[in-house]
């Protein structure tokens, strides 16, 4: 197993690294520099000749991207362009903001995919498997960000069932601070579930439909041993994999998330970060969810490797 470890980290260093030239060029080709936004709209080439010298943005490309990355390595992603806040504080305090909602979400996803999916299998052809598939596609079409402004409207505004913005601190109590979590996360979860439901169902069709299945309905086994301990263990190795996928996708849905119920997490870092212009600040924060998408990616891919000992070549 500690080759396999080892196997797959090595074969995570070429992504990440090109993962981080990419975010690095990315900054650089979007229209006015961080010298531009530090020196105004009115300010004189002089003057943005001058702070681009002290930002160092006259170096070569290359010599700066390997600036950039030996200081993130360290832990040290500079200040901010706009309040000179630095932005290693910054991430460290909405980091866990964002891993919350994203496992909630995930754990929603989790809960609600695979037994939907599940029936769906068994259930094949029916009119019960006919309507969980179209949920479940209903799920994967409407957007999350048009979801959180109808669930606003809807529980918040209209109902009064769940706070329309923020997220409520654990210390000032935890049924205070679930409700104000259930939205976001319900929201964010939706297309997850629905992708998770679709590969579930997938699954355990291809796995009702082997051989060793019919032998155990054959010598007269129980229908809830067939199953869940026989189908289900086989069928989720796809649900693990596609779990990466997911997770990857349910940080970028954050983003948005975030951003419509004005959660204080790093997709709205993000957001503000883009629309103020503050590159650094953008810069550093998708490096640390490009970090956080591949350390889930090797995750999977050791559950993968735990699960089916095929998968481990």
């Amino acid at each position: 197993m500690l080759r396999v470890v080892s196997r797959r980290l090595i074969a995570i260093l070429p992504t990440a690294f090109f993962g981080s030239v990419l975010i690095f060029m990315l900054v650089q080709i979007i229209p006015g520099g961080a010298a531009e936004t530090l020196a105004g709209a009115d300010a004189s080439p002089e003057l943005i000749a001058t702070i681009r010298d002290q930002l160092g943005l006259n170096r070569p490309l290359h010599v700066q991207y390997l600036s950039w990355l030996w200081d993130a390595m360290q832990g040290d992603f500079g200040h901010s362009l706009l309040d000179n806040r630095n932005i290693g504080e910054g991430i460290l305090d909405r980091l866990p903001v964002t891993i919350e909602l994203t496992s909630a979400a995930l754990v929603i996803a989790l809960l609600v995919g695979v037994p939907l999916g599940v029936t769906s299998a068994v259930r094949r052809y029916s009119a019960v498997d006919s309507a969980i598939t179209s949920v479940s596609g209903l799920g994967l079409a409407l957007p999350e960000f048009w979801l959180a402004m109808l669930a606003v409207n809807i529980f918040a505004l209209k109902l009064a069932w769940f706070p329309a913005t923020g997220i409520n601190a654990l210390e000032d109590g935890f049924w205070p601070h679930v409700q104000s979590l259930v939205m976001p996360a319900v929201t964010l979860a939706s297309g997850a579930a629905a992708a998770i439901t679709r590969f579930t169902r997938s699954g355990m069709i291809d796995a009702l439909n082997s051989t060793y299945i019919r032998t155990a309905w054959a010598l007269g086994l129980p229908a809830r041993q067939i199953f869940f301990r026989f189908a289900l263990r086989n069928a989720l190795i796809p649900v693990v994999t596609i779990v990466g996928i997911v997770a990857g996708g349910l940080l970028g849905g954050a983003v948005l998330v975030e951003d419509v119920f004005v959660i204080p997490g790093l997709g709205a870092m993000l957001v503000q970060g883009v629309l103020q212009k503050d590159y650094p600040s953008v810069q550093s924060v998708a490096l640390v969810l490009t970090v956080a998408v591949i350390s889930i990616n090797l995750a999977v891919d050791l559950t993968c490797a735990v699960l089916d000992p095929r998968t481990r070549g």
